[in-house]
C-alpha cells in the first residue's frame, strides 16, 4: 500500500516535470532533499514524529530548503503533509528519481564485491554492462567480505553473481547430490 502511495505522488511530480520541462532540474532539486535526509537522521525523526504538527513539519522544510527547490517540490511536501504522508516523503523522492532514471534510459547497477573496486575496475564493469544493455549505467558499489572474491551485478532485473561465495555454494551443492552406489 505505501508503494502505491508514493508511486501516486511520485508519478504527480514525474509529469509535472515534463510538462514544465524541469526534469533536470527537479531531478537535482529531489537529490538535494534526499541528500540532506540521508545523512540527518535527526531530521527525520522529526519528520516523521507524530506529535510534531504538520504545520510545524511545513516550517521546518521550508526553513531547510528555501531557495534550494522549487515551489512545485515545496508543493509535494505540502500535500503529503496534508495527507498525513510525511513518512512516506523518501519513498516518493526515490521513487521519482527512479522515474527520472528510466525517462533519461539510465539503468542502475548495484555492484557488490568482497573488497573496494578500483576506479579502473568501476569503469570496465560500467562500460561492459553500458555495452551489452544499451543504456546508460550508475554504478553504486557496496562492499561485502562475505564473498570471498570475484563480484555481485544486480542490473535491470538480472543478477550476475561471480562471487567465490556462489562458486563454493555450488560446489557444495553439487557434492551433496552426488549418490555414491
Amino acid at each position: 500500500m505505501a508503494q502505491l502511495v508514493a508511486g501516486r505522488y511520485a508519478n504527480a511530480l514525474f509529469d509535472l516535470a515534463l510538462e514544465s520541462s524541469e526534469i533536470d532540474t527537479f531531478e537535482e532539486e529531489v537529490k538535494i532533499v534526499l541528500d540532506t535526509m540521508n545523512k540527518d537522521k535527526e531530521f527525520l525523526n522529526v519528520l516523521n514524529h507524530p506529535q510534531i504538527s504538520g504545520e510545524e513539519k511545513f516550517s521546518i522544510l521550508e526553513n531547510t530548503f528555501k531557495g534550494k527547490i522549487s515551489n512545485e517540490i515545496m508543493g509535494l511536501f505540502s500535500v503529503a503533509l496534508r495527507k498525513n504522508r510525511e513518512t512516506q516523503i523518501v519513498d516518493m523522492l526515490t521513487v521519482f528519481l527512479n522515474k527520472v532514471e528510466k525517462h533519461k534510459g539510465i539503468e542502475t547497477a548495484f555492484v557488490t564485491s568482497a573488497k573496494p573496486l578500483s576506479e579502473n575496475q568501476v569503469k570496465s564493469i560500467k562500460e561492459k554492462l553500458s555495452k551489452n544493455l544499451n543504456k546508460q549505467i550508475f554504478i553504486q558499489a557496496d562492499v561485502d567480505e562475505s564473498l570471498l572474491g570475484g563480484v555481485r551485478i544486480k542490473v535491470a532485473g538480472h543478477i550476475i553473481d561471480g562471487s567465490i561465495k556462489k562458486q563454493l555454494d555450488d560446489l557444495k551443492s553439487q557434492l551433496l547430490n552426488i549418490h555414491l552406489a
